[in-house]
């Protein structure tokens, strides 16, 4: 057997997978680039001679299915959706992934920046450093007291929309700060709302108007695309905080925009965007009240350790004839054209 390995692992687990398999390994970081051509990426599992392949963005569509002869995939990626499930499932190719891999850097990052923004971390930073935050007398420190004070996520109300994996951690996190919780989910059972002392919300119209910050953990389907307009921000109390670090088009960007250049919304933190990779001249980042990441919220050295963990946890309960935990596609798993590694 032989894994060609185009996403990024560990060492420790490389080494792992060594002791059952030959092992390719071509770290796209390193590489500084990913298989978006079918062609070439199918030459490139050929002349491996890979029976597994382990990415984590490069397209593995049906044409690169077609045209090689594997075993098993694994994508380290919560949702494989560069991934032909349906044709791999088709050929009896069962494929792996990590879903909450990145769940913890996520959520840490959404509390980092709710820190930030309740105490004005970067307003002052940029004062001190550029010369427009001055202390000569006690004029200058009343003054800077009374514009940057900010206030204490303890005594704030923070809004969760979505309870999965990060928003769960979320919600952990500001609790241990003494922030009260409201959360909407209708996926979610009871039990996990009380596991964590969050508020159940039925509907968005009860949490919106309570919430300090309102911070987006839900996937993006048909039924969150536009979830949150100029209705719903509306909704939310003067001067709140919206951060959005699941995906841009949860979101009317217009009613967004509208919502922090009138001062409705006293500010927001963004870590996707509509377009992608976002660029410096964007209408989000420009503005002084947004806090701006280019989608690196899961980007941790620690996340490559959960994925590589994770999937060659997996492999090796594949080995042993075990199901796996994580399996992208389960219907393949008692189907008779399923492949197996030997």
């Amino acid at each position: 057997m032989k894994a060609l390995i185009t996403a990024s692992f560990a060492p420790s687990e490389l080494e792992r997978l060594c002791r059952w398999m030959a092992v390719e390994y071509e770290d796209w970081r390193r590489r500084r680039e990913l298989y978006f051509d079918g062609q070439q990426f199918a030459d490139r599992i050929r002349r491996a001679g890979a029976d597994v392949l382990i990415v984590e963005a490069d397209l593995v569509h049906d044409d690169v299915l077609d045209q090689t002869d594997l075993k098993l995939i694994g994508c380290c990626r919560g949702d494989p959706i560069n991934i032909g499930i349906a044709k791999a499932t088709s050929l009896g190719i069962p494929v792996l992934y990590t879903p909450a891999r990145n769940a913890q850097a996520v959520a840490e990052l959404t509390v980092a920046y709710m820190l930030a923004l309740a105490r004005n971390v970067f307003p002052i930073n940029e004062g001190l450093k550029n010369g427009t935050l001055r202390f000569e007398g006690a004029h200058d420190y009343l003054e800077a007291y009374e514009r940057y004070g900010g206030f204490e996520l303890g005594c704030s109300t923070v809004g969760i929309v979505g309870l999965g994996a990060i928003g769960q951690r979320v919600a952990h996190l500001v609790r241990a700060f003494g922030a009260r919780v409201l959360a909407f989910d209708p996926h979610v059972p009871d039990a996990v709302f009380e596991q964590l002392s969050a508020k159940r919300c039925s509907a968005l119209e009860e949490l919106l108007p309570e919430v300090t910050f309102l911070t987006l953990h839900c996937p993006l389907n048909s039924s969150t695309f536009g979830l949150i307009g100029k209705r719903e921000l509306a909704l939310l109390p003067r001067g709140a905080f919206l951060l959005n670090l699941a995906r841009a088009q949860i979101v009317d960007d217009d009613a967004l925009y509208e919502a922090l250049v009138s001062g409705h919304l006293a500010g927001a933190a963004l870590d996707v965007f509509t377009q992608e990779p976002v660029q410096p001249d964007n209408r989000f980042v420009r503005l002084p009240q947004v806090l701006a990441s280019p989608h690196l919220g899961g980007a941790t050295r620690d996340v490559v350790g959960h994925q590589s963990t994770m999937i060659v946890d997996d492999i090796e309960r594949l080995l042993g004839g075990k199901r796996p935990r994580f399996l992208a596609n389960p219907e393949v798993w008692e189907s008779p054209r399923r492949k197996r590694l030997c």
